[in-house]
């Protein structure tokens, strides 16, 4: 007897009839070829970015680690911007700068910001490059290093020499500032809070305090009691474009990954909708 079939006694699989094996072909290439369209990054874990605790408006907003969900600042909107345009995740983590370049270092950070180009870091770390050179195109941002000093202190400063000083110069821990005075001959001393710089800057432990414009600023108008009086030199002993720096360790498995989000961040840089946020949501 002939089993029942809905189709009549007739109907063969597809892959018995003339042409079935070629139409399974046709379909099986289909797949693969929806399978390639994925692109690494759609397989790939996230790309973990660390920057640094301490505020640096509009840049970075708040200090500590939290994060905040309305106006983190301007970097890390850019940071999610790139994100999504270069089609590779990311997470951000706030940790103190120099555990940071430890992480790094480690291989537990794949990521960090902001660094200037500081030649020692190459040791372990990767910069945007080309022709040799760090790529100012693929840039985050520009940064000026200042000196602050007390009123009335003495202390000069004519952009090439120091002068004046009869205390160590104050300095946040780790920043690309501590190698540039030391190679003037400058006696430096190290401090991870900004606001105990400040304050040893006020009690005389220190003669000036070299830091950027834009993490000082805010704390002098924040506390006028307290630090008011501060001077700001000029011209700036250090200006210089920072990046968004790999660690070798990643740059060296996925170096595609790296490339992608620093083109990004290029393209971020010069869209409008960066410009928006600069002009709206961050304008002074």
């Amino acid at each position: 007897m002939t089993p029942f079939s809905p189709r009549g006694p007739d109907h063969r699989t597809a892959a018995c009839q003339p042409g079935g094996a070629s139409r399974r072909l046709v379909l099986g290439t289909a797949v693969l070829a929806l399978l390639s369209r994925r692109t690494p990054a759609e397989a790939a874990v996230p790309v973990r970015i660390f920057y640094d605790v301490f505020e640096n408006p509009p840049l970075i907003m708040g200090n500590g680690t939290v994060i905040d969900p309305v106006t983190p600042g301007l970097t890390i909107e850019m940071l999610r911007m790139a994100s999504e345009r270069s089609h590779i995740p990311i997470t951000l983590t706030r940790t103190p700068w120099e555990r940071g370049l430890y992480l790094l270092q480690d291989g537990q950070a794949d990521a960090i910001f902001a660094s200037s180009y500081v030649q020692d870091r190459t040791r372990y770390g990767v910069y945007p490059m080309k022709d040799g050179h760090p790529d100012t195109s693929r840039k985050l941002f520009d940064q000026s290093y200042r000196l602050y000093v007390r009123p009335g202190s003495g202390v000069g400063w004519d952009g090439k020499t120091l002068t004046g000083l009869h205390a160590p110069v104050g300095a946040t821990t780790g920043y690309a500032v501590v190698p540039v005075l030391r190679a003037m001959g400058v006696d430096v001393v190290e401090e991870p809070s900004h606001i105990a710089n400040l304050r040893e800057l006020v009690a005389g432990r220190v003669d000036a305090y070299a830091e950027l414009d834009t993490h000082v600023r805010p704390l002098l108008r924040s506390d006028p009691t307290q630090f008011g009086s501060i001077v700001e030199l000029s011209p700036p002993v250090l200006s210089k474009p920072y990046y968004l720096m790999f660690s070798k360790i990643f740059y060296a498995k996925t170096p595609e990954f790296a490339e992608r989000v620093w083109d990004a961040i290029a393209a971020v840089n010069d869209s409008a909708a960066y410009l928006d946020l600069e002009r709206g949501k961050y304008a002074d």
